[in-house]
């Protein structure tokens, strides 16, 4: 191998110049203008929860606070306006789904942990409509427990060495090329989805041993060996009870390329190699980070090994995807790398107050970044009590974690904060491993060389909207298809029309509902036919991934919230809202103004009203309906369609009127003046409520109608935060909080500073104050302060 040492990259540069035909730089540019251009008109969101713990027991809240950014730059994203958190259990089913209004790609909010609720393994997922445009596993998720105080909680280790296990293993540029000598990830991971430190040694068919590895973190490793042409090679593992298993390694290839990357704190290491046949043969190599393309260059390959440095300073702080292309184009290797310049935001805290238990602390904040600039930036702050609230800050989802790493690969990463707490040449070593063993998914080159777009079927929401499509024979799409959307809401007067685009999808947008909000949906076409669907808004589909949260053992954390719960009982303070403060985002709910129970005429407004005392003295519904002011002569209304008819929520056609038993109604409200009529999208129509006693119409379901439960923009709390200096507040019950304070709303002036005081709790030991946060140029920062309590 041709080692170089000096003026490699110039060299490389005249390589390019003088041996690169005109056709293929038009080729490179067309494509690599073509990634530009997909990269700018579909810009792509990542998402960050910040929460105020890693675990909880059912009856307390999940605090968080969001930040939305675009994957480009891990800016604060303008893109999108509404954000979706779904509370997933173990069976994979939704139990509590929040929509939250972003601003500036920040927003924040709790999730109730209901009574309702059993204790387990929960997942918390975060995403907007415009990220449903691409693969689901870039939503942000994270595995919570959620403990309950009325069980005992026994912790059950289970010993590694009896768990299964599998071995993966990975050609650094995804072959093994025969004749060249090939680093090799290793990933082993057993049955719990947790990486298995192991030791093993690769063999040939004649079962010598070629080399040898062990896998140093969360069970990743590396090694490396030159493979022959033509040979097979398996991998064997130890486990500790003496038990062999063998694992197949990669087909040997005899032709092709290989790609080698190393690098150090000035600069990355770039070795193409490629078989004999293949010398003289022309590659290209893209160097791109979400979709920005850093580097390029076209080298010919006059020799079997061509290396070179590209200075580390030209790559942003994050994943950067190292791809080499044959002459044709085609990507034939690839690489992973992570580049850290350590430029995250400085963040300092001081805490100016005596530290005592019930004591206020106040605390100092100041950012600047890396070249020591005054930082005016959006940040949350979260206090717990250590010796309730045990942390492993390697487990931690951090906003650098996130937003760096975890949120551009596919696939669960055990502690991923590890890599970026207290780093050391080991941990670096064990990150490049990391980069070895997972995927990259956040877009195929195959698309980019075919030229494609990507297909945007949701929009970035600027409100919150209700959508849906119709569709008729064989899922077709129906355009022009009249959509009707009817408030089923007491107190809410709501009922608009909209019409079906080209591809039959609807919406509603501008709504400025709350989550109690229901309503029904109708769709009918000019020809009124019955072979049409609608198909309301639905959640994305929930995956199968594995998730596991915090190891840490959380029975502590429940008895020490049992003891908090029995001491706020005492003084009949438990589940009174006494520490929350409900913040009003909408209206308050006015009272029901219905006029016969579960009516869909929610406004109320009704010119005549048959009650079900009225019916039990009819043989036939049409009779009291004719002897109503204005509805004499029914039948010929209905022939003439100068009139509606709503059957449970459900427009129908007038024929199915009569076929309701009388018996079965719990009343009829009829509406006939104009003035009342005003507020339908049918003008002058006259309209009839009919309202069953099961609230369910005789007819087979309607494929056109949908309803929508409990939709709109959630309430939020605000968390409360006890004042010692206030001489009327409490000091009865021991003050047990676990979280002390949270405030998702911590901002810092144009000199870089902010402050936030609260009180401590009644029990002294170590406080733990996080802060994390950015500015509006994508600069991320997290920092971890602790000060004791006497």
């Amino acid at each position: 191998m041709l080692k170089m040492r000096i003026g490699f990259w110039m060299l490389l540069v005249l390589q390019l110049i003088s041996s690169v035909k005109a056709q293929q730089f038009s080729a490179i540019d067309i494509k690599l203008k073509h990634l530009a251009k997909v990269t700018s008109n579909y810009p792509q969101e990542k998402i960050h929860l910040h929460f105020d713990k890693p675990y909880y027991v059912v009856g307390e809240d999940i605090w968080f606070k969001a930040y939305t950014v675009t994957a480009e730059k891990n800016e604060p994203s303008q893109l999108s306006k509404i954000l979706y958190i779904d509370l997933i259990d173990q069976n994979k089913a939704i139990r509590k789904s929040i929509t939250l209004p972003l601003e500036n790609g920040l927003a924040k909010g709790n999730i109730n942990l209901a009574d309702s609720l059993n204790e387990g393994n929960y997942r918390i997922r975060a995403y907007t409509n415009y990220m449903r445009n691409y693969d689901s596993s870039f939503f942000f998720e994270k595995a919570i427990e959620i403990g309950h105080v009325a069980t005992e909680k026994k912790t059950i280790a289970k010993p590694e060495n009896s768990l299964k296990f599998d071995a993966m293993f990975f050609p650094e540029s995804g072959n093994l090329l025969a004749g060249v000598r090939n680093k090799v990830g290793v990933k082993i991971i057993t049955s719990n989805g947790i990486g298995a430190n192991m030791e093993g040694y690769v063999v040939d068919e004649k079962n010598d041993k070629v080399a040898f590895f062990k896998t140093e973190y969360a069970g990743m490793g590396v090694f490396a060996f030159s493979p022959l042409e033509k040979e097979t090679y398996k991998a064997v593992l130890t486990t500790a009870d003496g038990k062999t298993s063998s694992f197949a390694l990669p087909q040997v290839l005899s032709y092709g390329y290989s790609l080698s990357v190393n690098s150090n704190n000035e600069s990355v290491r770039i070795g193409v190699f490629c078989s004999k046949n293949l010398i003289n043969s022309d590659v290209h190599l893209v160097a791109q980070a979400n979709g920005v393309v850093l580097s390029t260059f076209t080298v010919k390959m006059d020799k079997a090994a061509v290396v070179a440095n590209i200075p580390k300073i030209i790559f942003p702080t994050g994943i950067v995807q190292l791809t080499l292309f044959d002459a044709n184009f085609a990507p034939i290797a690839e690489r992973l790398l992570f580049v850290n310049h350590n430029d995250q935001l400085n963040i300092e805290l001081s805490n100016r107050y005596e530290n005592v238990a019930l004591g206020k602390a106040q605390i100092s904040l100041e950012v600047k970044d890396n070249q020591r600039n005054n930082i005016d930036g959006s940040f949350s702050v979260a206090v717990t009590d250590v010796n309730k609230v045990a942390i492993d800050e390697n487990e931690e989802t951090t906003i650098l974690s996130n937003l760096l790493l975890t949120s551009d690969l596919k696939g669960y990463i055990e502690k991923p904060n590890y890599y970026f707490n207290n780093v050391d040449e080991n941990k670096l070593r064990h990150l490049d491993n990391l980069m070895l063993t997972q995927g990259w998914r956040r877009f195929t080159w195959t698309d980019i060389i075919a030229q494609k777009e990507p297909e945007i079927n949701f929009r970035p929401e600027q409100s919150f909207e209700i959508t849906g499509k119709i569709t008729g024979v064989n899922n077709k799409p129906i355009p022009n298809a009249k959509v009707n959307l009817f408030s089923t809401t007491p107190g809410l007067i709501l009922n608009l029309d909209t019409i079906s685009d080209v591809k039959g999808n609807f919406v509603f947008d501008r709504l400025d509902i709350s989550d109690s909000s229901s309503f029904i949906l109708q769709a009918k076409t000019d020809k009124n036919s019955k072979a049409i669907n609608l198909i309301a808004m639905q959640k994305p589909t929930i995956t199968n991934e594995i998730r596991i949260g915090n190891t840490l053992d959380i029975a502590p954390y429940i008895t020490a919230t049992k003891e908090r719960f029995i001491e706020l009982s005492k003084f009949n303070k438990l589940d009174k809202g006494i520490l929350l403060k409900s913040v009003t985002i909408t209206s308050a709910k006015p009272k029901s103004n219905l006029n016969i129970l579960n009516s869909a005429n929610t406004s109320g407004v009704a010119d005549y009203v048959i009650t079900q005392e009225d019916l039990a003295k009819e043989t036939s519904i049409i009779f009291p309906i004719s002897r109503a002011p204005g509805w004499l002569g029914l039948a010929k209304m209905i022939a003439d369609d100068q009139v509606v008819i709503i059957i449970d929520g459900i427009e129908v056609p007038g024929s199915e009127l009569s076929a309701i038993p009388i018996q079965k109604i719990a009343g009829i409200e009829l509406v006939t003046r104009n003035y009342n009529l005003a507020i339908y999208a049918t003008g002058r129509k006259k309209r009839m409520f009919v309202t069953t006693k099961s609230g369910k119409a005789n007819s087979p379901p309607a494929t056109n109608t949908a309803n929508l439960k409990n939709i709109g923009l959630s309430a939020t709390k605000e968390f409360y935060s006890p004042n010692y200096d206030n001489p009327k507040t409490d000091r009865q019950a021991k003050d047990m909080r676990s979280t002390i304070y949270w405030n998702p709303n911590l901002n810092t002036d144009i000199t870089g500073k902010a402050s936030f005081s609260f009180f401590n709790a009644s029990t002294p030991g170590t406080y733990r104050i996080v802060v994390e946060g950015m500015d509006n140029f994508g600069n991320l920062g997290r920092k971890v302060f602790n000060y004791e309590v006497k």
